[in-house]
């Protein structure tokens, strides 16, 4: 398990929604989320980049109403996710420590 820096997730989170909007990433880090089309394609944004840092780096976060319906620009919300995904992260190398210990 291993975190991408923050780049690389802005990276790959704002071409996720580049691919499912169709519209440029430069354009994009601009916009406001809600611009974002339906509740659907921000849902379907935030389980993409959920299953790439999975595949990537074996870590995930939780889609949740709260990063659904934040409001503001695409670039705050790619923070508060960053935030979440770092918060999860702590908590696995957290635990897997304790289970370590125990073993």
């Amino acid at each position: 398990m291993k975190k991408p820096n923050f780049d690389d997730f802005r990276e790959i989170f704002l071409n996720c929604l580049s691919g499912i909007t169709g519209q440029d990433t430069t354009v994009l880090a601009k916009t406001n989320w809600h611009e974002a089309d339906l509740y659907e394609t921000r849902q379907r944004v935030l389980e993409t980049v959920r299953e790439k840092m999975h595949a990537g780096y074996g870590v995930e976060f939780e889609v949740n109403q709260r990063l659904l319906s934040l409001k503001g620009p695409v670039e705050s919300v790619i923070i508060q996710t960053y935030h979440e995904l770092n918060t999860i992260y702590l908590m696995e190398r957290i635990n897997a420590k304790i289970k370590s210990k125990m073993n």
